[in-house]
Parts: C-alpha cells; structure tokens; sequence
C-alpha cells in the first residue's frame, strides 16, 4: 500500500471523526470550528484520492467531486448562519 494512500485513509478518517461535532437537535443544527475542520479534511482526502482522475479530466469524477463539495460545504453555510442568527 503506497504511504500517500495511508496518510489520505488517515485523514478521511479524522474528518469522519472530527464531522462528528456535528449535531441536530431541538434547537436546529449546529457544531463549532472542529466540525467545520473535519469537513476540510473530507474534501481534502477526497479530492486526494481521486487526483489523478481530476488531473486527466474524467468528467464523471468531476462532477462527484463537484457535488461533493457543494454538499459538504453546504453543511459549512447552515452551520455559520446558525450561528450568527443566534
């Protein structure tokens, strides 16, 4: 297994872990900067693991990609005006 794959797996696994800082209840959605750090990390290892596939412009990945950001950003967005409506 090559070190860049470890070192990826390891980081989507602490943004999985760190994504965990998010949270739903009676009071809407809500989480702190860990949560939106965990999020970076996701996307970071995401677009890791798929590098080479970008680079060569397989279209398919990059509209995975694509939405994948956006969803995951999304969360970043709802969770900032949360905030500042608070």
């Amino acid at each position: 297994m090559r070190k860049r794959n470890i070192v990826l797996g390891l980081l989507f696994a602490v943004g999985l872990f760190l994504m965990g800082g998010f949270s739903l209840d009676q009071l809407g959605f809500h989480s702190d900067l860990i949560g939106i750090l965990g999020t970076v990390l996701l996307i970071g290892s995401y677009i890791g693991f798929n590098w080479s596939k970008l680079k060569s412009g397989d279209h398919k990945t990059r509209v995975v990609t694509t939405w994948v950001i956006i969803l995951l950003l999304l969360i970043v967005i709802l969770n900032v005006i949360e905030t500042v409506l608070s």
